[in-house]
């Protein structure tokens, strides 16, 4: 027998198709430098990225020390679920993560059963949220960049 269990309410305001998601962190001390020090690895950056491709539904993503390196921001938009998100993080980019949270305060590792705790323990809601086009979700996007790519294909091919 299976029974219907409901998500708890995840933090995070929606636009449209797509969610904000902002993640506050406290660096342990004197770690700020390796955390920079991460991105500056060659290929790192490139790494990134294409194991971010993996996620499917990731708008974009981004890192922010501030407060002399004593505090970690973590800031993305994604389609969908929380819950789906936070999994395809941990099976898609757990080395990332890992790599970097690390250094924070506290962190369990993305593959500790108490990570979702952990994230709603240090994601803040926006103030106010809004996407310029807000029903259009990664795969969408990606679809219409292929069509354009065609039709501009077609029309070079008519020159």
């Amino acid at each position: 027998m299976t029974t219907n269990v409901e998500n708890p309410r995840r933090p995070g305001l929606k636009s449209g198709r797509t969610n904000e998601f902002t993640l506050f962190f406290d660096v342990k001390p004197g770690e700020g430098k390796l955390i920079r020090d991460i991105f500056l690895q060659p290929g790192f950056e490139e790494h990134r990225k294409e194991i971010s491709t993996r996620i499917g539904t990731l708008h974009d993503a981004r890192w922010v020390l501030f407060d002399d390196d004593t505090r970690l921001m973590f800031a993305t938009n994604f389609d969908g679920d929380w819950d789906a998100y936070i999994d395809d993080f941990a099976a898609q980019v757990p080395d990332v993560f890992d790599a970097i949270l690390q250094h924070t305060e506290d962190y369990p590792g993305i593959s500790d059963p108490s990570i979702k705790d952990h994230i709603v323990a240090h994601q803040v809601t926006a103030c106010s949220y809004l996407r310029t086009i807000p029903d259009a979700t990664v795969k969408d996007l990606q679809k219409a960049l292929r069509v354009q790519e065609a039709f501009q294909h077609l029309l070079d091919e008519a020159n």
